[in-house]
């Protein structure tokens, strides 16, 4: 047997391969990410005789491309979690000495030491890898919509105070938001309180009805009143001022906008898939939230139990006992992935909100807080029991699917 460790970084990486009985075949190597390299590479494997597996971290994206050129090839590639080579490295030498050649000849002997543990890593099929992009796009997005956000509310607050508790933005959808299109048009108090209570009344009603918007007198009389009494701190006659609140209005419009071509390219991919059609069953589960569990768990077959999901969302907490003591109120471990954690609890808050008594989910966790359960704590019990239901019916859809086309 032998064991080929590939120790990655960005732009090259350092490969070593052991035979078995820690015999080195290849004495530690650079290998630059560049296709004729790694044709060279592949070539040199071809010449091996004998069972060989392949060794490497996983990296972000950067051994990505060397996985996906092996894998085209047909070779075993496993892809370790990084704290479990870390953890293996530390137990080989007592000494830190660290180098990417070392790294490499580490990588090997594990290989060698876990060969009949090793398992094979497995590519999602090509729409599971696009969604998944998407949604790191998606979330990427929403980070950059929160931070602009934050800061043009800040700056509503000082040219217009008390404005945001009568015209919220917009939550749910991306493509309307009134407090933004508001401001386009009454960007400063001032502008508000130029033409008189009855002149502004009238125009807020005619563009309440041209922006589809309910034309309430009411609601232009209270924003009216909340003009005369606000007290702002930036004045209305500056145009560097109104130029840099029209921009960041415009900056926000322009991420939502990306944000719903992202959401609805996402559907499209996810809308034939299992796990995604599985995951709406489920009351209080939106379809912006099924789409992010189906682009982040990718293909579920590829997972060998309903556990195996429980540990890559990282809200397993493993037993601690030594001697006498016993661990028995532990804190969940959070190594996984943490995009998944987070809309995880989004999708057991939204199911404790739509109250669905046939929902076994819901009644889990109703039943975990009347047992005197802290709410943060019955919704992970809720998303533990949810990923055991829904790892099943995706799997069961799966055979299901497999079994007619057979037939």
């Amino acid at each position: 047997m032998i064991s080929i460790g590939i120790d990655i970084s960005k732009d090259k990486s350092t490969i070593c391969a052991l035979k078995g009985g820690s015999e080195t075949i290849w004495k530690p190597f650079d290998l630059m990410h560049l296709q004729s390299d790694m044709q060279s590479f592949i070539s040199k494997l071809e010449a091996l005789t004998g069972e060989l597996r392949i060794v490497m971290e996983a990296t972000g994206k950067y051994h990505l491309p060397i996985l996906y050129s092996l894998k085209s090839k047909g070779y075993f590639v496993t892809v370790v979690n990084p704290l479990k080579m870390k953890q293996f490295c530390r137990s080989m030498s007592f000494r830190k000495a660290k180098n990417d050649n070392i790294d490499s000849r580490l990588i090997a002997e594990y290989g060698l030491i876990y060969w009949h543990k090793l398992e094979e890593y497995k590519l999602d099929r090509e729409v599971y890898q696009n969604l998944k992009h998407l949604n790191r796009s998606y979330h990427h997005y929403m980070d950059l919509r929160i931070s602009q956000m934050n800061f043009l509310d800040t700056f509503i607050d000082q040219v217009f105070p008390g404005l945001k508790k009568l015209l919220p933005h917009g939550s749910g959808d991306f493509n309307k938001d009134k407090l933004l299109d508001f401001l386009e048009v009454w960007w400063h108090k001032d502008v508000v309180i130029s033409k008189g209570e009855e002149e502004f009344i009238k125009d807020y009603q005619k563009w309440a009805k041209e922006k589809r918007y309910h034309p309430n007198a009411k609601k232009a009389q209270a924003i009216y009143k909340v003009a005369l009494e606000g007290i702002s701190t930036q004045p209305s006659n500056s145009p560097y001022i109104k130029a840099d609140v029209y921009e960041s209005i415009q900056l926000v419009k322009r991420i939502n906008q990306s944000l719903n071509c992202i959401l609805s390219q996402m559907l499209d991919l996810a809308e034939p898939l299992e796990e995604f059609q599985e995951a709406k069953k489920f009351s209080g589960i939106s379809d912006k939230l099924a789409v992010q569990i189906t682009a982040e768990f990718g293909d579920l077959s590829k997972f060998r139990n309903k556990k195996c999901l429980i540990s890559f969302v990282g809200i397993d907490a493993p037993t601690y006992e030594s001697g006498d003591f016993k661990g028995n109120r532990r804190k969940i471990s959070k190594r996984g992935n943490a995009i998944l954690r987070k809309v995880g609890y989004q999708a057991m808050k939204c199911m404790m909100g739509a109250k669905n008594p046939e929902n076994p989910v819901y009644c889990y966790m109703v039943k975990k807080e009347e047992e005197g359960k802290a709410k943060k704590v019955s919704k992970f019990a809720g998303l533990n029991k949810f990923l055991r239901i829904y790892y099943a019916r995706v799997i069961e859809a799966k055979e299901e699917k497999t079994s007619k086309k057979a037939a």
